[in-house]
């Protein structure tokens, strides 16, 4: 069992853990961002697709994770449908967990990635998602695969690349990645150490923790400073997109 549970309010990176559901991806297949000018506009229609997506995929991660602190700190044995959710929940993330136990490995994987962070590497995964490889596989984050024939190829390379049915099928898979693969274990580790201390989970702290996602030498420099120019854009668009779909109180 968990030692303690945190204050919620200081381990979710997402602008709003109460976002609302109507039919947020419709979208099959991204559009041509290449149609907007580059710029302002062709900014705009990007975070106003993803930025929704990437809180209401944070927004449940958030409700799973408040809801294993809270059986986790509970005196009374848990109930036989809970122990089902646990274990489905031990089962999605990749943890052997004891029945009816909430592991700190597993806390240590189910947490929000913050929305800076996640639309940063979109940007520079997709070109603003205009890459060839985003437009065609609903993928803005350059995941790959591997097995032969699968995903789609990159033109003049032997690489392969996942295909999604959605836009936010893509977001959700990206999000699983970063929480479940060992190539990003340091980065789960930095964040589980600054939520246990009470720390702000920021953008920045977690990208100097992505040494595994790209070959690229100086990729985190690229992030950072992607972040630095962006950074603000993407809160008023995060805010934008909660003040909208936000329950009301």
């Amino acid at each position: 069992m968990a030692a303690h549970a945190e204050p919620t309010s200081e381990t979710a990176p997402t602008l709003y853990s109460s976002v609302t559901q109507p039919a947020l991806d419709p979208v099959s297949q991204l559009p041509d961002l290449r149609e907007y000018k580059a710029g302002a506009k062709r900014k705009a229609a990007f975070l106003g697709l993803l930025v929704p997506l990437v809180q209401a995929e944070n927004a449940q991660i958030q409700r799973d994770r408040n809801w294993l602190f809270a059986i986790s700190t509970r005196v009374n044995p848990l109930r036989d449908d809970e122990k089902a959710r646990l274990a489905r929940l031990c089962d999605a993330y990749g943890v052997s967990c004891k029945p009816g136990q909430v592991s700190q490995e597993l806390l240590s994987r189910v947490n929000t990635i913050p929305l800076e962070m996640v639309v940063i590497q979109a940007v520079e995964e997709s070109g603003w998602g205009t890459s060839r490889i985003a437009r065609e596989s609903n993928n803005l984050f350059g995941m790959r695969c591997f097995s032969p024939g699968c995903g789609i190829a990159q033109n003049g390379t032997s690489r392969r690349f996942q295909v999604f049915d959605s836009v936010r099928d893509g977001v959700r898979a990206y999000l699983h990645n970063l929480n479940t693969h060992r190539a990003y274990s340091q980065l789960r580790q930095e964040r589980m150490t600054l939520a246990t201390r009470g720390r702000s989970i920021s953008a920045e702290r977690l990208i100097g923790k992505l040494h595994n996602y790209s070959t690229s030498p100086d990729y985190q420099q690229q992030l950072l400073a992607l972040l630095r120019t962006n950074g603000e854009l993407i809160r008023d668009h995060g805010l934008d997109a909660g003040d909208s779909d936000a329950s009301p109180a």
